[in-house]
């Protein structure tokens, strides 16, 4: 028989709202905040929706969150970090009258049978099998992992899949046999599109010639020095560059400022940078802000619009953290302060520094040996001792991963990383790793927000496209509620 509510409350109270010791695991394209015992078990979920080719979308759907239980009153199993909802916007909650079991549609494609439910026709855009596969799930005692919100009879919540197990039955493992698609999966997360930890690089001290753009409708780039020449794109009022030399009016220029021509531009137009002053200056212990920073006008009411899943109280307690990071850092224009937000909010949408969970992304046989010395990722984010995986793993706002990385950005942030590597969870601190990040990257990040290419700055930070769907949302809704 399925544990009810609140047995799994009693099971689980070690847990409940406690966010501090959620973890973030791979989901798919996703980052989802689970308790640490439930980790394997989202994996083999993960597994099966990867196996049956079911798209999950980053932007609705969550795990944990502090909140009270829909129509009740007391705490809903999201709370303990237990429960997941995948793809709300087309497997919604139904109310319905009486009792009745669960509508699947017939359809071929998850995009078809969302069109179903849209109809009233269906439940859920997840298929028969694909749901009997991820309630197979067992531990090794034979125990059912998965509760599914669709089973219910007198009500629907297809989108709602909750732990049926106590952190002592997951304590025994899962059985591999009962999981569909589990190496398929994990193969999935190394392969061709696989995302390894975020590198942060230094910026190298190269002489660049800056200029601005000055022409109030945009500039256009061309392929060549003439105005018959073929138009690659139009590049908005304001944007920065690097003039890397001049030809009859024109100016061939770089904008990501790696000694690489992206084409020409009419010279008349640009107007040289005289240096980058600091954001922001002391003055009798007042913070003085100079032109083009946004940061005291950002409130966490407005910030709150960005993070309609999260606590308020949370974007209370860090954001000034991390704004005070942007300024030091001289990042505190309206482009940049939407690159930190929204980056948050892809990572982790609590809006709270964490750690990285154990997943097979980075776990084979013992916690987080996949980041160890001698492996491709251990070498490539320079691990050397014994250890260093589990020492370095992902921590902050940004999951800032391994010695080299942890090492780097405490040099630059004047913070021992390397003897004490939690403190990339420390709330001040992990808003000044997140604001040093997006430094280092400066350059590339402003060249594709320049074209709106929303994509290539979150690979810029991220190295893939973990949560894009929340990035881009949350960068949007930003637009909107932010002053320019």
């Amino acid at each position: 028989m399925p544990k009810n509510t609140t047995q799994l409350r009693r099971l689980w109270k070690a847990f409940e709202c406690e966010e501090r010791e959620m973890v973030l695991i791979p989901f798919g394209p996703d980052r989802i905040r689970v308790a640490p015992p439930t980790t394997q078990a989202f994996e083999a979920l993960a597994a099966v929706m990867h196996h049956h080719g079911y798209h999950v979308r980053t932007q609705d759907t969550d795990s944990y969150n502090c909140r009270t239980i829909t129509g009740g009153t007391g705490k809903s199993l999201h709370s303990y970090g237990i429960a997941l909802d995948v793809n709300w916007e087309t497997n919604p909650f139904l109310n319905h009258a009486g009792t009745r079991l669960v509508r699947f549609s017939d359809k071929d494609t998850q995009a078809r049978r969302a069109l179903d439910v849209r109809a009233g026709v269906a439940d859920t855009d997840m298929t028969k099998a694909m749901i009997e596969d991820a309630l197979r799930i067992r531990t090794r005692d034979g125990t059912r992992v998965f509760e599914w919100g669709g089973s219910w009879r007198d009500r629907k919540d297809c989108m709602h899949f909750e732990m049926d197990v106590s952190p002592a039955e997951l304590a025994v493992g899962l059985d591999p046999a009962s999981i569909v698609g589990l190496e398929e999966y994990l193969a999935s997360l190394q392969g061709p599109g696989f995302e390894p930890p975020p590198i942060v690089a230094p910026t190298q001290p190269v002489t660049h010639d800056r200029h601005e753009v000055i022409a109030r409708s945009g500039l256009r780039l061309r392929s060549g020095p003439s105005a018959s020449s073929d138009v690659i794109r139009v590049v908005p009022p304001g944007t920065q560059l690097d003039v890397m030399a001049r030809q009859d009016g024109w100016a061939l220029v770089d904008f990501l400022g790696d000694g690489l021509a992206d084409g020409f531009m009419s010279a008349a137009f640009l107007r040289p940078v005289g240096g980058v002053a600091p954001i922001t200056v002391e003055r009798g212990g007042e913070i003085v802000h100079a032109p083009g920073d946004i940061t005291a006008d950002v409130t966490p009411e407005i910030v709150a619009r960005m993070f309609p899943h999260t606590r308020k109280a949370n974007i209370v307690a860090h954001l000034p953290s991390v704004l005070a990071g942007l300024r030091e850092c001289a990042l505190g224009d309206r482009q940049m302060v939407l690159m930190a937000l929204a980056t948050i909010r892809a990572e982790s949408e609590g809006f709270l520094p964490i750690s990285e969970g154990i997943s097979g992304f980075n776990t084979r046989h013992a916690p987080f040996d996949r980041y160890e010395p001698g492996t491709s990722a251990g070498n490539r984010i320079g691990n050397t001792q014994p250890g260093d995986g589990a020492r370095f793993k992902g921590r902050g706002f940004v999951q800032l991963t391994g010695r080299d990385n942890y090492g780097r950005v405490g040099r630059q942030i004047g913070a021992d990383l390397l003897r004490t590597p939690e403190l990339a969870n420390d709330g001040p601190l992990a808003g000044r790793i997140l604001a040093q990040f997006l430094k280092n990257n400066e350059r590339r990040v402003r060249a594709a927000l320049a074209v709106d290419d929303l994509r290539t700055a979150r690979k810029c930070v991220n190295g893939g496209a973990h949560g894009m769907d929340r990035f881009r949302n949350a960068y949007e809704l930003g637009e909107l509620a932010i002053p320019g």
